[in-house]
């Protein structure tokens, strides 16, 4: 829904929050008070379980 202004300045405001509290995303290696996984559905509104299951197999070690 990042595509939605309204959502994308709330999602916005929520990453710097994280950011701010030592949490950074997985993408950018994580921080040092915790990662933040994020997974993102496509322009129409459909998700890529197939990524989903790598990324979580990625950062669960599995």
């Amino acid at each position: 829904m990042l595509h939605v202004p309204s959502y994308r300045r709330r999602w916005e405001d929520k990453l710097a929050w994280y950011r701010n509290h030592g949490i950074k995303i997985q993408e950018d290696g994580g921080g040092g008070d915790g990662t933040l996984v994020i997974t993102r559905d496509e322009a129409n509104g459909s998700i890529n379980s197939a990524r989903i299951a790598e990324l979580i197999t990625k950062v669960l070690g599995l």
